[in-house]
């Protein structure tokens, strides 16, 4: 009984200090975007900071939301016809690790730049209420936008165009 009262003790504490901890890095517009948490299809760590000094659209994503999956070959699409801009689409699915994200981009021809969220944590700091949502980050790392659903097509046009 008395090492179960421990346990308790130690779980509120530590979930006390993690929330506390995390506090700082929660998206919020105006701010800087928070570091994601993230691997790319072959394991590798990503971080936004590889990106420094370029736009970003940070687009989060899930493999059974078919506004989702239109939403990226909208991505693609824009961003064949505005070659000369240099804004990097990081897609960061939130399916968790078991999911078999290449077979969804495969079935549906999708070549964005694919992140996994596996544990969820960059969806935590970005508050994610569902998919898809967006942020659009500054060359200066700071976010700018947050579009939850789908982007309307003439902020979409702007973000593209530079």
């Amino acid at each position: 009984m008395k090492n179960n009262i421990y346990l308790k003790c130690l779980v509120s504490f530590c979930l006390c200090f993690g929330l506390l901890g995390c506090k700082e890095q929660i998206a919020q517009l105006g701010e800087k975007a928070p570091e994601i948490a993230a691997f790319d299809l072959a394991g590798n760590k990503v971080e936004l900071s590889q990106w420094q000094g370029k736009p970003i659209l940070l687009t989060f994503w899930s493999g059974n939301c078919g506004i989702c999956l239109q939403e990226l070959k909208q991505f693609e699409q824009h961003l064949q016809h505005y070659p000369q801009h240099d804004l990097q689409v990081i897609a960061m699915n939130t399916d968790g690790e078991n999911a078999n994200v290449e077979q969804i981009l495969e079935k549906h021809k999708i070549r964005l730049f694919v992140v996994k969220d596996q544990l969820k944590i960059s969806a935590e700091r970005y508050q994610l209420i569902g998919t898809p949502t967006s942020f659009v980050i500054d060359r200066t790392g700071k976010i700018l936008y947050k579009f939850e659903n789908l982007i309307p097509d003439t902020d979409l046009q702007r973000i593209f165009q530079g």
